[in-house]
């Protein structure tokens, strides 16, 4: 099957399953569902499939510069989300993330891939420490908005399709520094802005920054699995390393008693 073909089909359903999921459980844990690869793993694969593993691995450290960008998004997004609608807060981080994304780019090339994974836990680690707090409980929707799964759908299937079909043109660094572009993050956040207020935003980001640890250390697993060992194997490796990397940051913030269970 062409893959371009496999994109149209997979991202829809990606987004299905997740916003599924969003409903289902609190936005602490829609949170970090959100994070796990169902964006930046499919544009891996196909980058994987398309251009050959060697070429896929060398994207991650630029993905790990486009975390940066994501925290950035995140970060900017919450500060604004307290004063500015849901659409002004959108456009705020994209440039935060764009600006992260120019001045950051040619770090993986003087750093390497190690030092690039450290300084993105750093980073995460001080993006959740001084991100905004709740300022009081959120309760039920304040307003209801029809089309968010199809919006998702559309902006989620264009996004890979993009990416993954210019991976040629841009070279490894930046497909990998636009692999973590905030797809998922941003329609989300917006929807639940729009929908439940800022409270409910900034609770939902929290779930964010713990999955993006998981995240991280799936994107590390993958540089080096990739080369090596098939596509399948990789990835599933790297999606279990995910998740108990994530359940093990929860427990830690649980037990310290920076978050809630």
């Amino acid at each position: 099957m062409n893959t371009l073909l496999i994109k149209v089909i997979l991202m829809p359903i990606v987004m299905a399953i997740v916003s599924h999921a969003i409903k289902k459980w609190g936005h602490t844990m829609a949170g970090i569902i959100s994070c796990l690869p169902w964006v930046a793993g499919p544009i891996l694969i196909f980058i994987a499939v398309e251009q050959g593993s060697i070429f896929a691995a060398h994207t991650i450290p630029g993905v790990m510069i486009g975390i940066l960008g994501w925290l950035a998004f995140c970060v900017t997004y919450a500060y604004m989300g307290r004063k500015y609608p849901p659409i002004w807060c959108c456009i705020g981080g994209y440039l935060a993330y764009l600006i992260i994304a120019l001045l950051f780019n040619d770090i993986p090339g003087l750093i390497g891939l190690n030092l690039s994974f450290i300084l993105a836990i750093l980073i995460i680690t001080i993006a959740f420490y001084f991100f905004p707090h709740l300022k009081k409980p959120y309760t039920k929707p304040l307003k209801e908005f029809r089309f968010d799964l199809v919006m998702r759908m559309i902006a989620s299937t264009i996004i890979v399709i993009s990416i993954t079909q210019l991976a040629e043109i841009l070279g490894p660094k930046w497909s990998g520094i636009l692999t973590p572009i905030p797809v998922i993050t941003a329609v989300v956040a917006v929807f639940t802005h729009y929908t439940q207020g800022m409270e409910a935003t900034i609770s939902l980001f929290k779930g964010l920054l713990m999955g993006v640890y998981g995240f991280t250390f799936f994107l590390f697993s993958q540089a080096y699995l990739l080369p090596m060992t098939s596509v399948l194997f990789s990835f599933l490796i790297g999606i279990a390393l995910n998740i108990l990397m994530t359940l093990l940051v929860r427990w830690v913030l649980i037990k310290i008693r920076f978050i809630e269970r």
